[in-house]
């Protein structure tokens, strides 16, 4: 399955992209990461902060239907960090 990123915000603003196919990744890490987007997704939206805060914009691509989830910086859970990390490791500014 795939999961994608955009993130925004943070001081420099840059906006950047990526995406990794998580069969390339430690099976144990993506269902923890997977089970802290679904928690995050029945969350109650949190309260606005500021625009300095990155905001990170995941899809995840199955076979039932994209889900998404958007999350500043203070709000990801440990499980979702070392997802996150890679997804940053790969992630290119978009124009």
């Amino acid at each position: 399955m795939l999961v994608s990123l955009e993130r925004s915000g943070g001081f420099t603003g840059q906006r950047v992209t990526s995406s990794v196919d998580t069969d390339d990744l430690n099976a144990g890490q993506v269902t923890e990461a997977l089970q802290a987007i679904d928690a995050l997704a029945s969350a109650p939206a949190g309260a606005n902060v500021a625009a300095s805060q990155p905001r990170y914009h995941l899809t995840v691509h199955r076979a039932s239907g994209d889900q998404v989830v958007d999350v500043l910086e203070a709000q990801v859970p440990a499980a979702l960090r070392p997802l996150l990390s890679e997804l940053m490791r790969r992630a290119r500014p978009t124009p």
